[in-house]
């Protein structure tokens, strides 16, 4: 394989490029060669994105009551809304969870909507096999620990094997007193 005019014959093979270089591969022989490129960067302020077939909303409710505040030592659940234009297969949601915070639980989901849930230290992520059109609501429970104004980062949703369609919300701050 060529890159950027360099010949590479060890694989796997690593390589930085900026952000505004140009990358030429161009591959030698008959065998598959496969290749991945991607880039990261950190967007301070992101827009709300929900015209490419995810809405996502995220609110803390409080027996029922959505809140403005937590309070330390009071359990809370986090409720995640997705809303789908139309039915999607094998979708990860993503629910960030605010620094000052802990699980209450661990639960395992809705047996009939999710296949499978995963509890990391900031976020909760999701996997459903299939969506219908529609609103769908997860619940998260949690404790909050430590007081503070807390920035709570913005929840997605998107197709595993085709991100291109996804949706989030806006960034948020969340007070516990």
């Amino acid at each position: 394989m060529v890159i950027n005019g360099k010949r590479v014959t060890a694989f796997p093979y690593t390589q930085s490029f900026k952000s505004d270089e140009q990358i030429k591969v161009r591959k030698e022989g008959t065998g598959p060669a496969f290749v991945t490129a991607y880039q990261n960067f950190w967007n301070p302020n992101p827009a709300v994105e929900k015209e490419k077939g995810f809405a996502v909303a995220t609110r803390f409710k409080d027996n029922g009551a959505t809140v403005a505040a937590l309070k330390e030592g009071k359990p809370v659940k986090l409720e995640a809304s997705v809303t789908l234009t139309g039915e999607a297969e094998y979708v990860q949601i993503e629910v960030p969870i605010p620094a000052g915070c802990s699980y209450e639980t661990k639960t395992n989901g809705y047996y009939r909507i999710e296949a499978h849930r995963e509890h990391f230290k900031d976020r909760v992520v999701i996997f459903c096999n299939k969506l219908g059109k529609g609103t769908h609501t997860f619940e998260i429970e949690l404790l909050p620990r430590y007081t503070g104004t807390y920035t709570v980062n913005p929840a997605k949703a998107e197709l595993m094997y085709f991100p291109t369609y996804y949706g989030n919300e806006k960034m948020k701050e969340i007070v516990v007193e």
